[in-house]
């Protein structure tokens, strides 16, 4: 099943995997097509109990509609967007080459604290902290 197909299929775990779809993509190409429903998106998801745990799972969908609209309006880099969203792991984001990690701070040299991070399409720079609760989730600051 294609992105806008779950959107539009009124089921919360479509909706929540096409959420999390987006909110990974750094593909363009997908996401521009995408954000010309935005509309359409915005109108079937709106009032779609999407559930979810320690963290609901309609921030993954808010978050979604975010990067569409920064897409479509087209204002700044992808970039912009991590300090927005806690589920970007800085390692993933080096393996689809939008960051470079130039440095791995640890704690007693064991667990992570931060990673030093530049964008490789604009150049900003970030201090990302890695955390740990119920899940990992990291904290992106501009550098």
């Amino acid at each position: 099943m294609n992105i806008l197909r779950k959107f539009m299929s009124g089921n919360p775990d479509q909706i929540w995997s096409a959420s999390c779809e987006i909110a990974k993509s750094n593909n363009l190409e997908l996401l521009d097509s995408i954000s010309d429903d935005l509309e359409i998106i915005e109108q079937a998801t709106a009032d779609i109990d999407l559930g979810g745990g320690f963290c609901p799972n309609s921030y993954h969908l808010e978050f979604a509609l975010k990067k569409l609209r920064l897409v479509k309006r087209r204002k700044s880099c992808l970039c912009s967007l991590y300090p927005e969203y806690i589920f970007f792991n800085p390692i993933n984001e080096e393996k689809a080459c939008s960051i470079n990690i130039s440095e791995i701070a640890k704690i007693d040299g064991k667990w992570i604290d931060y990673y030093m991070c530049k964008c490789t399409k604009c150049n900003s720079l970030y201090k990302v902290e890695e955390r740990e609760g119920h899940f990992t989730f990291w904290s992106w600051k501009k550098a």
